[in-house]
């Protein structure tokens, strides 16, 4: 009786290896499959990403497939571009991983080097040189000051500067949704004052790719109204004016931000001083 219950104890054993092993066989990782909804660039970052899965996992065990390791991949070989929207076991041995791509939106130029912000606000990159990892240049800004950041960190101004920092994020929000981002070089920002030293004074100056430059007063507040009429006013010009002139928003009885707010567009320099010509 005895040997009759370890033969059954015997048999049950080893039919659980087999099914183990058998299980373990069909449901070995076969395939792995990235996407991400991007350029090109982040597509090359992808295919690379999907190599290193198939590599270091194919093969492997489906069933005890850690999840936590796309994600040591994709921070290892996205080059902080790329981020992990999911990742779903597909039965029996098919791994999907869906990647979202980080796009660069400013570069702010400090001491001959330009930090890359990307548009979850982190540090993408630090240059030496003002290029788009995708194709041509950033939106290069001066005049707010910051504390040198490490990529990958939250990128951050100092204080006094940090209404303004804001009021970039309304420009970037009103003209992207324009289709009108890309068609700004750059945009200093400046707090000199006019001639009178009593008289209070801030101002954003960007420059177009056209040749029209924009000048917007007091940019820390109103924003998003301002942008709004800029969009408005360049809308109104001709093809020609595009190419030369000033639009400018204005607060009428700044530094009260309280007046009415003034577009109009002028082949008239507006009172810089300090600023871009």
């Amino acid at each position: 009786m005895r040997s009759i219950k370890f033969f059954i104890g015997y048999a049950i054993a080893i039919f659980l290896i087999v099914v183990v092993i058998t299980v373990n066989a069909v449901c070995s990782i076969a395939q792995f499959e990235v996407t991400v909804t991007g350029s090109s660039y982040g597509a090359a970052l992808a295919a690379e990403i999907q190599a290193t899965l198939d590599e270091e996992f194919g093969g492997k065990s489906y069933l005890f497939f850690r999840e936590s390791s796309v994600y040591d991949v994709v921070a290892g070989k996205g080059a902080g571009y790329l981020e992990v929207e999911s990742v779903q076991k597909r039965f029996p041995n098919k791994i999907t991983v869906s990647l979202s791509e980080k796009y660069e939106v400013f570069a702010f130029e400090q001491d001959g080097r330009y930090y890359v912000v990307g548009d979850d606000r982190t540090v993408l990159a630090v240059k030496d040189s003002n290029e788009n990892n995708i194709d041509g240049t950033n939106i290069v800004i001066t005049g707010i000051e910051f504390d040198a950041p490490a990529v990958g960190e939250t990128f951050a101004v100092n204080a006094e500067f940090e209404e303004e920092y804001e009021a970039l994020w309304t420009l970037f929000d009103r003209f992207s949704a324009q289709g009108m981002w890309h068609n700004i070089v750059g945009i200093e920002y400046d707090d000199t004052g006019l001639n009178d030293p009593t008289y209070e004074f801030s101002y954003f100056y960007i420059d177009t790719v056209e040749g029209v430059h924009v000048w917007l007063d007091n940019p820390g507040n109103r924003m998003a109204e301002k942008a709004e009429l800029v969009l408005s006013t360049y809308d109104s010009l001709t093809e020609a004016q595009r190419t030369y002139g000033y639009i400018s928003v204005t607060e009428e009885g700044y530094p009260e931000p309280t007046g009415e707010l003034l577009a109009s567009y002028s082949t008239d320099l507006p009172p810089l001083i300090g600023g871009g010509q």
